[in-house]
Formats: structure tokens, sequence, C-alpha cells
């Protein structure tokens, strides 16, 4: 049997540190199109994480940390972005 919990958390850390890569170009070198190149990967990664939590695959649990943190460093530098446009 295959531990699916797992693969979820790593699905959800895989797609948060995918996704902060693809903020820092949006917000930080300000280049919306390599950013939308990047963040292609991780919305089809976080889909299938979302599919999992849906269908009871996977829980939230250590995976909810990594949206915290995914989360956070966009506020952070959201705003950043907006300070040096």
């Amino acid at each position: 049997m295959i531990d699916t919990k797992n693969i979820g958390t790593d699905l959800a850390w895989l797609g948060a540190i995918i996704s902060i890569i693809g903020t820092t170009f949006n917000n930080i070198y300000l280049d919306h199109a390599e950013a939308m190149l990047i963040w292609r990967f991780s919305n089809i990664i976080f889909l299938v994480w979302s599919v999992g939590l849906w269908r009871k695959w996977w829980d939230g649990g250590l995976a909810g940390l990594a949206l915290v943190g995914m989360y956070s460093y966009y506020s952070v530098t959201n705003e950043w972005g907006l300070f040096h446009v």
C-alpha cells in the first residue's frame, strides 16, 4: 500500500517552492512573463494536491505549513514589489 499522506506533503512543498520562485520573478524582478512560465508547473502540482485533499488521499497536516510559508512570502514580496515599481 502506498503511503499517500507523504505524497500530499511532498506535492505541497514542491508546489510551494516552485511558486515562490515564480513569485520572486514577478514581484522582485518584475518579470511577469517568466513568472507565468514557472507558475504553470506549480499550478499543476497544486491542482493534483488539491484533488488528493478533496478525495481524502491525504490531509492538510504538514502540507498546510508549506502554504503558510508560501503565502507569507507572497505577502512580503508583494509589498516590496509595489514599493519599488
